[in-house]
């Protein structure tokens, strides 16, 4: 999104024709709702009026509506611009440069129940750094004792403070790291230190969550998952090249499933990615031509220049109405292969949760019903690289996507999304006989 068209945004919902003075004896009220509408868009990034009026109301003698709310934090909101009001939401000033991105995190947030702590903690979220992570506090004693008390560590820590918060993995801490001139001394002494940055990213209250963190999220929704038993907390770990290799091999990474990439069997070939990137691009911009998802225009042939969450809004568009796949061919001009390919993601898509158990040589293996329900395999090629260098992530790991074919092969449609769930040795145990059972009926690597 332009800076001039989020401008645009938010003077529509945050117009200074509006400002009135405060209405007489509602200035301690505007100060009380200037701290919760803080200690709200901290905790979770963005609220609608509705939600923090009743939180308020709740934690507070004094009560408020959605209609006041606006009257009382307006000035505030465009004299020091720490949050703003958004269509009916008031989101974090970090939105105020992207809107898009505000929706992007309300796609997130749907149907996810709201962590509200008691007034004493709530209000603790004022300030943009509280952190309510036990975790966080033991991974920061241990650099402390690892590195010494220096400025480099302080910087280090709150680096890493800062990229579990926003990010979704732990690929970038090496270069904090690095940065920062923070070297272990021991594998022992790095491994503990993963250890200690899992815990924290598991249980930091994150806004995607709506200020739930991954192991309180998982625990309350766990009945609702499919195809597993027994789950502990969550223990989903990034795998670093010198770590030991998701698959069990017992080799570090570097010398197992990374080489998939450099012998190119487990991701499409070079050619056969171009012609990929070209038909679904193509098809993407068609898609967003029609639907009007987004304002910029999509080129097939420098997709880079629309951000990831743009494609994925639009791509979410295609497979909620597939019937887009053939007005595209219809009004389109296309190679007769580039439409058999088409036809065939329209009428052979599979879209869903699969469990990934394995990677082989020329595919990553994933068990998942199908249309009768019965568990069976799938092989399933990566696009650029492998699914397991895609991944990086131990085994078994539950992943969101649509399968599509490709050339005789199984494919995804560029976005795969790991959901973070961990299992115990009985739950393991309990997938690895449904595997047993669903090998016997062979892997399936095509959907043609």
């Amino acid at each position: 999104m332009t800076k001039e068209k989020a401008k645009k945004i938010f003077d529509r919902y945050n117009n200074p024709l509006d400002v009135v003075r405060c209405p007489r004896g509602r200035s301690p009220v505007r100060k009380e709702l200037d701290t919760y509408a803080r200690a709200a868009v901290n905790l979770y990034g963005i609220i609608s009026r509705d939600e923090l009026v009743s939180i308020f109301n709740r934690q507070n003698e004094d009560q408020t509506n959605k209609e006041e709310v606006y009257v009382l934090l307006l000035p505030l909101v465009l004299k020091e611009g720490f949050y703003g009001f958004y269509k009916d939401y008031l989101v974090h000033y970090y939105f105020l440069n992207d809107f898009d991105q505000a929706e992007y995190l309300l796609s997130h947030q749907e149907n996810k129940p709201r962590y509200i702590p008691p007034k004493n903690e709530f209000i603790k979220y004022v300030s943009e750094y509280y952190r309510d992570s036990n975790h966080l506090q033991n991974l920061r004693h241990f650099m402390f004792e690892a590195f010494g008390y220096s400025g480099a560590t302080v910087k280090g820590i709150n680096e890493i403070s800062d990229y579990l918060f926003y990010d979704e993995g732990i690929n970038g801490l090496g270069p904090i790291l690095d940065r920062n001139n923070l070297i272990f001394n021991s594998e022992e002494e790095l491994q503990r230190f993963l250890n200690l940055v899992m815990d924290a990213k598991n249980n930091l209250r994150l806004w995607e969550n709506k200020g739930h963190s991954p192991s309180e999220l998982f625990e309350m929704q766990k009945e609702e998952r499919k195809n597993v038993i027994e789950f502990p907390k969550v223990i989903k770990k990034k795998i670093g090249r010198n770590d030991k290799c998701p698959c069990g091999s017992g080799k570090k990474y570097k010398k197992c499933c990374s080489l998939f990439d450099n012998a190119e069997t487990a991701q499409l070939s070079s050619i056969e990615r171009q012609e990929f990137y070209k038909i679904w691009y193509g098809l993407m911009s068609f898609v967003n031509d029609r639907k009007g998802i987004i304002k910029s225009q999509i080129n097939a042939e420098y997709p880079e220049r629309i951000s990831e969450m743009s494609i994925f809004k639009v791509r979410e568009a295609l497979w909620n109405e597939p019937e887009l796949i053939d007005k595209y061919i219809n009004e389109a001009e296309l190679a007769p292969d580039e439409i058999d390919i088409l036809k065939k993601w329209k009428s052979n898509h599979k879209k869903g949760t699969f469990l990934i158990m394995k990677y082989l040589q020329e595919y990553a293996v994933a068990i998942a019903p199908n249309e009768e329900g019965e568990d069976r395999l799938y092989g399933i090629k990566g696009i650029s690289s492998s699914v397991a260098t895609t991944l990086l992530t131990e085994l078994p790991i539950m992943v969101e996507t649509v399968l599509i074919p490709f050339k005789s092969k199984i494919i995804y449609d560029s976005f795969m999304n790991a959901i973070e769930v961990g299992y115990g040795e009985d739950a393991r145990s309990h997938l690895q006989h449904i595997y047993d059972k669903a090998i016997e009926f062979g892997i399936i690597t095509s959907l043609n």
